[in-house]
Order: structure tokens, then sequence, then C-alpha cells
């Protein structure tokens, strides 16, 4: 009793609960609820500001710290850029220590709540050597197993391998033509799981290697096709007329960018402005929407990215980059016959200036007010579709089982992480731009209201997302 009533003391105070309604399409009651924004600034998982790190592999590593990871998580970063450097391995495969050493890196991430953001390449200097084709296809190949391995805690892996920094520029070995670019683009396809993307560092490295200029469409995203699986990196993002050539065709490119970064990760860092001044606030931002930005470096360019401090506008980017997902309103039936069904129609936005970009489940648990017992729902829901900065509306039928006890059940929305090792993990699971609805213990989303089980009737519910008990 003392839970029902802190329900409805919470749902007073934060939330607009309506009253039973009945719904048009049966004659099972619903209730309406509204639900408040929130301007916090909270570490949602694959967004928002990284920490940059590099580590030479097989000489002198720079070990993670798992007490660093956890520093970086109190100051609501998720992600880490991290450089690994081949530069013993030029012309010759992997050792296997070296390959040792990223699995120790992926498991300090995993057990801290981060991400990677990687990138391979085997020298810092502009003159500095690169490795063969051979060798690079080599290595990619030694990498596989790493990368089926760690998939869960590779936000995304980018080009890499030609040139100072992997980036694609300078090349020691004559890596530069469009055939050794496709040949490496290939085999990274390859060895990557199909659930990961990789990202290149110009729109034109991308148009190039697809042999099309028109950007990926709804019906092609997250496909698995290599057009699907191609993102966008700007590592001089807001620094010059062209980001220091990233854009050829700076209109038609950044109108590429917008329309299908939606489906893919987009984002980089800033570096010192030429010919330019330091980006304000109003153009950083204008840039980062119209672009889809989820992810932006913290430690590098700090001359533009304390401008934003000074004009008082990094907030709102740290908020805003990436996704951010707030509930508006939901209708929920609210009285439900074992092996009935719950319909749920909820209206949320995106507020932030991207999309989600890796797998993501979208589960319901409904949970015992009484004895706490738990129980969930799977959908078909992929969350990677609520588009940045516009109102989404999902509408959903979800079965009772008919031996699921009587009693008021609160109502949870849950987007975890459906790695197996992440699942369950709240470091992983999401959480909505809503007050007070977000339990840090469990990574559930408390939807503020209570639904009655009574007992079994006619009524059946006919689809396949039934509840289970967890």
């Amino acid at each position: 009793m003392k839970s029902f009533f802190l329900f409805v003391l919470l749902c007073g105070l934060l939330i607009s609960c309506g009253g039973d309604k009945k719904n048009g399409n049966s004659e099972e009651p619903t209730s309406e609820v509204t639900y408040l924004p929130s301007d916090a600034i909270f570490p949602n998982p694959e967004r928002g500001f990284y920490k940059y790190s590099d580590t030479d592999l097989g000489t002198k590593p720079n070990v993670i710290s798992e007490s660093t990871m956890k520093s970086y998580r109190e100051q609501n970063i998720t992600l880490l850029f991290r450089y690994f450097y081949l530069r013993s391995f030029t012309d010759k495969p992997l050792t296997q220590e070296a390959l040792n050493q990223i699995d120790a890196d992926m498991a300090a991430l995993r057990k801290t709540g981060m991400k990677c953001v990687m990138r391979f390449a085997y020298t810092s200097e502009i003159n500095g050597k690169d490795a063969p084709l051979d060798i690079i296809l080599q290595h990619l190949d030694q990498l596989k197993p790493v990368f089926e391995k760690n998939a869960d805690v590779i936000a995304m892996l980018q080009a890499g391998f030609i040139g100072a920094w992997g980036e694609w520029y300078y090349s020691s070995n004559n890596l530069k033509t469009p055939a050794i670019r496709a040949s490496i683009l290939n085999k990274m396809l390859e060895v990557l799981p199909e659930r990961r993307m990789i990202q290149v560092r110009t729109p034109a490295y991308k148009t190039e290697y697809t042999q099309r200029t028109t950007p990926l469409q709804r019906t092609e995203a997250f496909s698995g096709s290599k057009a699907a699986r191609i993102g966008h990196h700007n590592d001089c993002f807001l620094a010059s007329t062209t980001d220091y050539g990233t854009y050829a065709n700076i209109e038609v490119e950044k109108a590429y960018i917008n329309s299908e970064g939606v489906y893919l990760p987009v984002g980089g860092e800033t570096c010192p402005p030429e010919g330019v001044d330091p980006a304000d606030c109003q153009k950083a931002m204008t840039e980062m929407s119209n672009l889809r930005w989820s992810y932006l470096n913290e430690d590098y360019y700090h001359g533009v990215n304390d401008r934003w401090k000074t004009q008082g506008c990094m907030d709102m980017i740290i908020r805003d980059m990436g996704y951010r997902i707030a509930l508006q309103s939901a209708t929920y039936t609210n009285e439900i016959a074992q092996g009935g069904t719950l319909n749920i129609h909820i209206k949320l936005n995106n507020k932030g200036y991207a999309s989600m970009y890796n797998p993501r489940k979208v589960e319901f648990i409904l949970i015992n007010e009484d004895t706490s017992e738990v129980y969930f729902a799977e959908t078909d829901e992929d969350p990677r579709f609520w588009r940045p900065e516009t109102l989404t509306e999902v509408k959903l039928s979800l079965g009772i089982p008919k031996d699921m006890p009587e009693g008021g059940y609160y109502l949870h929305l849950n987007l975890p992480d459906p790695e197996p090792l992440l699942y369950g993990n709240p470091d992983f699971s999401v959480q909505l731009a809503n007050k007070d609805v977000w339990n840090p213990i469990t990574g559930y989303n408390n939807l503020y209201q209570l639904i009655k089980i009574t007992k079994s009737s006619s009524a059946a519910y006919a689809g396949e997302n039934w509840f289970k008990k967890k």
C-alpha cells in the first residue's frame, strides 16, 4: 500500500496523469500521462565528448587505467578515443602480446561502462613510415578475432592504417590510390562484425569507394550493406572554409552528410583555425545539428572548445550532442485481464543532434508492487530510427501471460545494450531526458503508470511479444 501512495504522490509532482478512459478499439480502460523534460546532464552510451588516448602496441603500451575510466564516467563521458600505433610492425605480423594488449584495454572499458572509438596507425609523423598493403591486410586478418571478441565495447572503427595518424593523407608506401583504399576498406568491412560501422576521413572517400554520390536512404539503413556501414569523421571540424580539405564541394557534401548522417556515426575533433575565426556558439551548434554529430574530442583543440565555455553554450552542446530521448506523453491500457493485451502509444522527442547508430533493444518492464517480481517484453521497435529533433510515435501491443499473478504492476521502459556481456548493465543502458524517471541500479526508466492485472477472461492477445518473467 505504501508503494501505491508513493506512486500517486510522484504522479502528482512529476507528471500529469489523466483519468481512466475507454479505449476506442476495446472495452479496456486507458490512462494518459504527460512527462516533464529534464535539462540535466548525464552520461549515455556511444555519444558526447570523448577522452583521447594512445598506445604503442608491442613496445611500451599505455595501459588503460580502470580508475581513470571511472573518473571519466563521473564527468559524464562514455567514449574513449584510442589510437593503436603499430610502429613496431610495419614489416611483420602482429605478436600475440600486441593482440592481448588490445583485449586488456577492451576489458577495462567493459568493466567501467565505456566504449571505444578505435583507430590503427603506423606513425604519427608526416614523413613517418606506414606499412605496405600486404602487411596491412595481414594485420587486419589477425585483428578479426579481436574485433569479434570485443565488438560489444567498440563504438566504431575509423579507417586508419594509411599514413600519419591513419588519416589517409600521407603515405610512405604509395597507398593513396582508389584501388588500395578500396582493398583496405573491403578487408575492414570483412573482419569487423557486421553490426559495427567504419568511418572515413572525408565524404569523397566514401563516394569514391561506393561509386555513388546519393546519400544512404532509410530503406538501406542498418542493412549490412557497404554503404550502410560507412560513416564519417572530421578531424578539423570548424577549422577552415573546407575544414582543412575535408570537403571538396562544401554545400553538396554537407547536404550529403546531413541526409545520411541520421543512420550513420558522425564525429571527430576541432583543430587550430586557419583563415577563419574560432567557431562561436551559434556556428558550432548549427553545424553539429546540421551534420548530425554524435561525438567530439574534449581534449583538442582547446582554443575552440574553450570559447564555447566562455560564451556559455558548452552545457547545451554537452546535452545535445548525439541522441537525447525525452518522453512527451503516452497512453496505456491500465487494466488488463490475464492473457490480454497491453496497448502502448508513446510520443517522444529526440532532442539531440543525431540518432543512435548501433543496435539497441526496446523493452517494457512490469514490476509487481507487492512482490517486486519482474516481467519483461521485447519489442520489434528500432530506436535507431528515432530521428534527431523529431517527434516520434511508438505504438505497440504486448501480451500479458495467462499465468501472470493478479495485482498492480509498475510499468518501465528499458533501452539496454543487446550485447550479452553488457545486457543488464545500467552503465550501457539509455537514460531518458525526463525528470525523475531513471533508476541507476536497474537502468530502467519509470513510466509512472500502474497496470492492474485481473483474472483471465475471453480477451486474448494475438501477437508474439509476450511478457516473460525475468
